[in-house]
């Protein structure tokens, strides 16, 4: 939309950042005037904001030579986050907790202000050199949530980042903003966006109807309570989101705490001396005559425990029996799957299938291919593949399926991935081709 200039300010004698913006092509002059003044008129509302998170604007205006449009902020010496994102792939989860409530603080600054960014992401987050404290820049493309310059439809910014109510060109508000912030939070922890593709579509996509794989899975070692804090944050639905900047941070903050503690299975052992603020639990009132007992032996003094205690157990038997069935028939019903048909023509090797990096299935292969053809042309005429098919139990949401190749006396697999969104008692087919003559050696494909 224009170009940034290191410029001077021959009063102050100071840095500047002169960031341009151009007109868009095929502008007819009302819609040149209206361009200009939604420009300006964002740009004199965005100087309002004075927060150390933000990029400060000196001054908006046109250049009086040719009518650019141009604003005057201030110059931050460093280097934005998509520059170091690219430069360490992604930070650990202390920096980047904090980076994302710095962010949350400065955002709730400018929604305060009736100010909607509009375009959050890595790009337009600087990094001061001098001490490493993070700008909201760029609020070029913000949008006062009373102006009425803005066409209803038009939506700004970069997909990737964009919120499902902005792609889509509904009406938006900081929740919108916070919903970049967590992409970004997101691609620092693991390295890679939840909602990703290789088109703009795809993208388009991803971002509307797509859940995304749990940030435990891309970056395992992250505390425990960001899973829980990202299916809020990453809602398609605002109202499912956190209201404001505020409450995003204090999320953020304790989901980080929960970061300790037993894994599924283990015990927590407290010491008395950590519970002794809490009160001596209540004397159990007595409502069954005592029993006398040996190690491993039951002994009633009455005949009518002995019936009490046996129909309480066949009572508790038969409880566990439907909750278990009823379990079973819920997981079942609720459960998606994935169909895979796969043809091989590796002549010995094995193959597994990963879900989300868990291994899910694996088999043997051994084409029919005995023959050991020579030449391109007998291997293309006289593939003979192996075929066959598998069933794959999922739970309903986003997952990676990966198709791994090790062919018998190779040191390193061939791998294939796809990304697919399945849900509640959905069964989508996959389609696996390995030892294609031409072409990648393994191929996975939603068919």
């Amino acid at each position: 939309m224009g170009v940034v200039y290191l410029a001077r300010d021959p009063r102050l004698k100071r840095s500047i950042a002169l960031k341009t913006h151009a007109l868009p092509q095929g502008l007819g002059e009302e819609q040149q005037r209206e361009y200009r003044a939604r420009f300006l008129r964002e740009a004199h509302a965005a100087a309002r904001l004075s927060h150390a998170g933000i990029v400060t604007i000196y001054d908006a205006d046109e250049d009086p030579d040719d009518g650019t449009p141009f604003i005057a902020m201030e110059y931050v010496r460093g280097r934005s986050l998509r520059e170091e994102f690219d430069r360490v792939g992604r930070l650990d989860p202390e920096p980047a907790a904090a980076m994302a409530c710095a962010v949350a603080e400065a955002l709730q600054a400018a929604h305060d202000e009736g100010i909607v960014h509009r375009d959050v992401k890595p790009a337009n987050l600087l990094i001061r050199d001098t001490d490493g404290a993070i700008k909201v820049a760029d609020f070029g493309v913000a949008r006062v949530t009373t102006s009425e310059l803005t066409q209803s439809g038009t939506s700004l910014g970069t997909p990737a980042y964009m919120s499902p109510e902005q792609i889509e060109g509904r009406a938006i508000d900081g929740r919108s903003d916070l919903f970049s912030l967590a992409v970004i939070l997101y691609e620092a922890l693991s390295g890679e966006r939840p909602f990703d593709g290789d088109s703009i579509p795809a993208v388009i996509y991803s971002v509307t109807r797509e859940t995304p794989i749990p940030i435990s899975k891309r970056a395992p070692g992250v505390p425990r309570g960001l899973d829980e804090f990202f299916d809020r944050a990453l809602a398609k639905s605002p109202d499912k989101r956190f209201p404001d900047g505020k409450s995003f941070k204090q999320a953020l903050e304790s989901a980080c705490r929960r970061d300790t503690g037993p894994t599924v299975g283990e015990e927590t052992l407290v010491a008395p001396a950590a519970r002794a603020d809490l009160p001596p639990p209540p004397p159990r009132k007595q409502e069954w005559p005592t029993a006398s007992y040996l190690p491993g032996t039951i002994m009633a003094d009455s005949d009518e425990i002995s019936w009490w205690r046996r129909g309480k157990a066949v009572f508790i038997a038969a409880a566990i029996v439907l909750v278990v069935g009823l379990w079973a028939l819920v997981g079942e019903t609720g459960a998606a799957h994935f169909e895979l048909e796969a043809k091989s023509s590796i002549e010995k090797g094995k193959l597994t299938i990963l879900v989300d990096g868990d291994k899910v299935y694996s088999r043997r292969l051994s084409s029919k291919n005995n023959n050991k053809p020579k030449g391109l042309l007998k291997k293309l005429i006289d593939p003979k593949p192996e075929t066959f098919e598998a069933t794959i139990k999922v739970s309903p949401g986003m997952h990676e399926i990966t198709a791994s190749i090790l062919p018998e006396g190779a040191s390193d697999p061939h791998q294939d991935s796809v990304m697919v969104a399945v849900e509640s008692g959905e069964t989508r087919k996959l389609k696996l081709t390995a030892g294609r003559p031409l072409g990648s050696t393994v191929s996975l494909k939603v068919h």
